[in-house]
This record gives C-alpha cells, structure tokens and sequence, in this order.
C-alpha cells in the first residue's frame, strides 16, 4: 500500500498521482454509482486525460444496480447520460433476484465487485477504479477498532489502495487520501450534481452509525493508519520470509514447518499460521483472535500433541509442526462437463470431458500414503491422504476418466477471491509453496508521498 504522508490531499492531486503511478498505457474501468465520490472521480479522471497530450490511458464506466430501492434504475440512467455527454462508454448491470434477509451489506458489496469484473470483461477494462474516501477509510478503521482493540488487529491498517479481485484484476482506490467534502467542493467549482443516497442516513447500518458518531477531530485516527498499514505490509513480508525457510507443503494439502521455526518471533508465527490455517481449511477469512490463541498457546509450551481449530489439525511432533484440513464435513459436489468448480473451498477442479464428475474425499490406503508422504509419520499421511480429492464419473460407468482433461489445482481461499495489496508478498509466496498460478503483479508504482 502506498503510505502517504501530509494527508489530505486534493482529489485532483489523487487522480494526477494514479495516472503517473500507472506502468503501462490502461483502459480504467470506474465505479460509478452516481454519489459524489464516484462522480468526483469520474470528472477528474476525464479532465486529466482531456488535458494528456499522449493520452495514454482511456476510460470506461459502469453503474451497478443493486435494486434495493425504486429510484435506483432511474439514478443508473442518469449516470448513463452524463458518461454519453463526456463520450465514455458506459454500462449498466443490475444485482436482480431475490436478496437475503440479513447480511445484505456484505451481500452487496460481493454482488458489487462480481458484477464489476463481469463489467471489466465487457468493457476490456485491464483495472477497476473505485471512490472509497479518506472518510471511508477512517470510518472503516472505527468499524475494526470496535470488533478489536489489540495492536494485533490487522484491520487498523483500514482498505488498501489496491486489491487483486479472482487472481486476474486489479482494484485501485485512489481516492483513499481525500476529503470527501474535497471532492464535493471540486464538483461545485465544476458545476456538476450528485446523488445522495438515502441509505447512507439510515442508522440501521453499522456504517452509517459510525459516520454519524464519528468525532471530526481525526488527526489521532490518521496518525494510525500509516503505521498500522506499514506494520501490516512489513508482517506480511517476515512471515513470507519465515515461511521460505521453514515451511513444506505436499500435494497442497500437508503443510510441515520445521521445529526451528517455535524459535521465531511470535507475531510473525501466529500470522503465517493464520493464513495456513485459512488456506488448509478451505476458509475466505483468517480465523479468530480467540482461535489463533489457543493454537499458540499449545506451541508456547512445546508439548507433543495436536488440536483443532477452523477446520485445521494442528500436530506437533518432534520432527515440527503439521498441519491438515481435519476429516470431518467433506461434502461431495457434482461438476458438469465444460466447467469448473470448487472442492471444499481448496480445489479448483475444471471439468473439460463431456461428462459429469463427482468430487469427494479420497479413500485413504496406509501403503500409498506412505508414498505419497514419505517425511510425515503414517498417522498423518493417512489423514493428509483422506482429505485430498477424489474424482469419479457420475454416474459410475467403466470408462476411465482422461486425468489431462480434469485439471485439479490448489485455491487459496483467503487470497485467490480477494487480495489487498499488504499480503501479495506473503500470497505469492504460499502460493509458489502450494503450486498455484502466480499472482499478477500490482498496476502501480508504490511510493511514499513527501509533506
């Protein structure tokens, strides 16, 4: 993450700086949703270009319609209008069906960033652009400091300025250094309008009321940020590098750190355990403080034996530590033929016969474990073994499967949806460590702005 000194700043100083940063000639894809922040951004962006002699770069818009309110199709439209008359291709797609009955922030913004790639795809966009604003920064950073108030809590770092969206684009918030009302006196001074979106006063969101409580006397909060995201980046970078020279992953499925590896430093262990944790166990998030607690509690006192936590069998023995999804709730999935599916948030397993395969544990058999896990003792290979998976036609028939065309490949579930950009050392690394695709370098050149 860019770590940027003298907050705020303008937005056109915002959008100057993203245009620089950028490494090579991009279509930019903005969010708009017709409130002034994307407004803001959208208008600055156009301006910049407009006034670049080389015109690098070009700009692509969408709108997405969550149609949580009758206006909201209307308001689509307007922004549809205003893209026309500043000639930027624009498209419109709409989040339809049913929507669930709690949780429909989190649904939302999920629905938001899944419809925006299908709308990068359309548009040939290489990046998307958001307005999320300093205030929605600090806003954010409340929101984390109330679930927890530790130092440890990596959610003080707040968003990042970039993150990898399905391990093939790049998300940009360049907004991230501005003032909202920066932004608003800019489109005044440009005579241009924005939406108000009334959900935006409802206190029946956690955000909102966190908006509305907030103290305007956020220097404390911005003096925070840019160490919380520094030491955020800089954990992230020792755990890739503890995890160089410690950690062995077999068949993306065992993973064994070397019993020197309880001599590291504590921080830096429990957050590369974390994140193993979450990839093992086939799980988007880290799992809880209270969890990683319990499991360096057991490393602390360096007694024999093994736990579980989030799905995950922890197992220390003299020869280090293993670690192995547990055997319990492994479901079975059916993947038509000509597409791809997810195992138990761990494999991504692409169908390309033409017929249906059933993906379920595998059977474990003491002799091959053994072979295929030759370093790890036989109880844990048999377990290791009984959690990998096991392809089938279904329904069984006595043609055999061509293995070239099922391509089975690891997941990294907290990393391969969604990856800010303070962890793409360390996800690069456990990726390189499970055999996964590598991840697509960040679009931008990372600098510190000076005061």
């Amino acid at each position: 993450m860019t770590v940027v000194q003298g907050w705020p700043i303008s937005p056109q100083e915002a959008v100057q700086s993203l245009l620089e940063r950028l490494v090579r000639p991009t279509r930019i894809l903005v969010a708009v949703s017709g409130g002034s922040d994307s407004i803001g951004l959208l208008l600055g962006l156009h301006g910049a270009l407009a006034a670049d002699k080389e015109a690098r770069h070009e700009l692509v818009a969408a709108t997405i319609d969550h149609e949580l309110r009758g206006e909201s199709a209307d308001e689509a439209k307007a922004v549809a209008r205003q893209c026309k008359e500043m000639s930027i291709p624009h498209r419109t797609l709409r989040w339809s069906g049913e929507k669930p009955k709690s949780g429909i922030s989190a649904a939302a913004r999920e629905a938001r960033y899944f419809l925006l790639m299908e709308a990068a795809d359309v548009l040939e966009a290489d990046i998307i652009v958001t307005g999320h604003t300093l205030d929605d920064q600090l806003e954010t950073i409340a929101m984390r400091a109330v679930r927890s108030e530790a130092n440890a809590n990596l959610g003080l770092a707040g968003m990042a300025e970039a993150v990898l969206l399905d391990r093939r684009r790049w998300l940009l918030r360049p907004f991230l250094a501005t003032r909202r009302e920066a932004i608003r006196e800019f489109l005044r001074r440009s005579g241009r309008g924005w939406i108000d979106d009334p959900s935006n006063i409802d206190r029946h969101y956690e955000r909102v009321r966190v908006r509305q409580d907030l103290s305007d006397h956020s220097a404390q909060a911005l003096e925070t940020i840019q160490p919380a995201a520094r030491r955020r980046s800089q954990l992230a970078e020792e755990a890739a590098g503890l995890a160089r020279r410690h950690l062995t992953v077999v068949h993306g499925v065992l993973a064994q750190l070397a019993p020197e590896v309880l001599n590291e430093d504590a921080e830096t262990l429990r957050h590369l355990l974390a994140s193993l944790a979450a990839i093992i166990g086939g799980r988007q998030h880290l799992p809880a403080a209270a969890t990683m607690e319990r499991v360096m509690t057991m490393l602390d006192r360096r007694s024999m034996g093994r736990m579980t936590a989030g799905r995950v069998i922890f197992d220390l023995r003299r020869e280090g530590l293993y670690m192995h999804r547990e055997n319990r709730d492994l479901i079975s999935v059916n993947i038509p033929g000509g597409t791809t599916g997810i195992w138990d948030g761990r494999y991504r397993i692409s169908n390309r016969t033409d017929q249906v395969v059933e993906v379920g544990p595998r059977v474990s058999e003491r002799a091959v474990a053994m072979v295929m896990f030759p370093d790890a003792p036989p109880a844990i290979s048999m377990r290791a073994m009984g959690v990998m998976p096991q392809i089938e036609i279904d329904p069984p028939s006595l043609t055999e499967i061509d293995k070239e065309s099922v391509i089975t490949q690891a997941v990294l579930a907290p990393y391969d949806r969604f990856l800010p950009q303070f962890d793409l050392i360390l996800g690069c690394e456990l990726g390189l460590l499970f055999g996964c695709d590598e991840f697509p370098a960040a679009p931008i050149k990372v600098f510190e702005r000076k005061s």
